[in-house]
């Protein structure tokens, strides 16, 4: 079995003079405990973020704002509901409606009369088909070349 090599380092970072600066560090530390009168006696001062507390601000005024327009929706969900009501009610309403002047009139009393004034069924009438034929509307010039056509019309002056 192999042996360990020796750990070297150690004095490696050694300063010669050094014990007595810790034996004095020592010495010097207050208790770390204190009575509990001391203790309550100290004033602790708390330090304020600034930008800690705008974003709190701002944050609180982000929920306000959702919370009213939390409401805001729910009022107009309801004003919603209240119009969707309305118009089926109105559809409902034009349906009896309609029906009820379909069944107001004689369709074979209105032919009767049609047919007394002169008029012919629809399956008696003469077609005549009839083409038309649209013209062309001319390009409109796009925007470049209006541009040109300025620049053009400027300098002929000039060339001339």
């Amino acid at each position: 079995m192999e042996r360990k090599p020796e750990i070297q380092y150690v004095g490696q970072f050694y300063v010669y003079g050094s014990e007595a600066r810790q034996l004095e560090e020592k010495k010097r530390r207050q208790a770390k405990t204190s009575l509990p009168m001391a203790r309550l006696e100290k004033l602790e001062k708390l330090y304020v973020d600034p930008v800690a507390l705008l974003g709190i601000a701002v944050a609180i005024f982000m929920v306000a704002a959702m919370v009213i327009g939390l409401q805001q929706i729910r009022k107009d969900w309801a004003v919603y509901n209240g119009m969707s009501e309305y118009v089926s009610q109105l559809n409902r309403e034009n349906a009896e409606l309609s029906a009820r002047y379909r069944e107001s009139f004689d369709l074979e009393d209105i032919q009767k009369k049609a047919v007394g004034i002169g008029m012919i069924p629809k399956e008696e009438a003469q077609t005549m088909t009839v083409r038309v034929h649209v013209p062309r509307q001319e390009a409109k010039p796009t925007m470049w070349e209006e541009i040109v056509w300025f620049w053009n019309g400027l300098f002929a002056d000039a060339r001339a």
